[in-house]
């Protein structure tokens, strides 16, 4: 069902992986965690009912069952290099984890490792307390927006906003493909895009010379032509101008190529950028 192996995942591991349609397009992106005896998926909430129903659907023979758990919990992101050092202060034990998506139960909380350092999901009634209890130990608190401005840094695309059902997988690279695992819906596509050797347009970063931001669906013009579109943009404190994501064809996918970023009467110059914008290291709980 999904383009990443589950099946070779020990309890208290996960995956990024993707469900896509037969045409290899994305019906949903998730982390999958695994457990003794279940499987979890995190992913946008505003995606979760149409994806389970999609999930639902496969569900024939199966000994299995379902269940929509994101009113349950709320996830806290605890990003950062010294994340691992603030959640063993809160908890007063260590947490050691030894790949991306590890995970475990500590207290009655589930901590993940993901890109950005670490997530906990806890017991909505007792998010509050968690919360204080976090920031206690070291954290300070931040709001959606400087979350979107590091979510953007480390070029990672949010489901609805930067990719969508018109999105082959291919296109935002390989994180989250397993070419020897067995088939799965939409995998003839992935398969054939890896043989021919590219992608028609490719998920890349565009960095502009200043501080004025693109607007979403903004036009990326090369030479005259529109090469592709803007899907996000912040301002990077770290890099000290206006920094956006977005789609732009093979040729112009060239890291430090020059484009404007165009929406009616407003033209911003630009570079393409491979991403992440900033290194990974920034971020890591290591």
């Amino acid at each position: 069902m999904v383009s990443n192996d589950v099946e070779k995942l020990h309890p208290g591991q996960g995956v990024y992986a993707t469900h896509l349609n037969a045409q290899g397009k994305i019906v949903g992106q998730m982390t999958i965690l695994a457990g003794a005896d279940d499987i979890w998926l995190a992913l946008e909430t505003s995606n979760v009912k149409k994806l389970g129903e999609v999930l639902e659907r496969m569900i024939v023979m199966e000994d299995v069952q379902s269940e929509d758990c994101s009113g349950k919990f709320e996830s806290i992101a605890v990003i950062g290099p010294t994340s691992g050092a603030v959640l063993e202060s809160w908890l007063g034990e260590p947490v050691r984890f030894g790949r991306e998506f590890d995970h475990g139960e500590f207290q009655n909380w589930r901590i993940i490792r993901d890109e950005l350092g670490y997530t906990v999901w806890a017991d909505v009634s007792k998010s509050g307390t968690v919360l204080e209890g976090i920031k206690a130990a070291g954290a300070v608190e931040i709001d959606e927006l400087t979350w979107n401005v590091v979510r953007t840094e480390a070029g990672l695309p949010i489901y609805g906003i930067d990719i969508d059902d018109t999105t082959t997988l291919p296109e935002i690279g390989e994180k989250g493909i397993r070419y020897d695992k067995g088939c799965y819906i939409g995998q003839e596509v992935v398969a054939r895009i890896k043989y021919i050797g590219h992608v028609n347009r490719r998920f890349m970063g565009f960095i502009t010379d200043g501080d004025k931001q693109p607007q979403p669906r903004s036009v990326v013009k090369s030479n005259g032509k529109d090469v592709g579109y803007i899907t996000s943009s912040v301002v990077s404190p770290e890099l000290g101008r206006a920094i956006a994501l977005g789609f732009v064809n093979r040729v112009a996918a060239v890291s430090g190529a020059a484009v404007e970023l165009v929406s009616g009467e407003t033209s911003i110059a630009s570079k393409v950028s491979e991403l992440p914008f900033i290194p990974s290291a920034t971020w890591s709980a290591d």
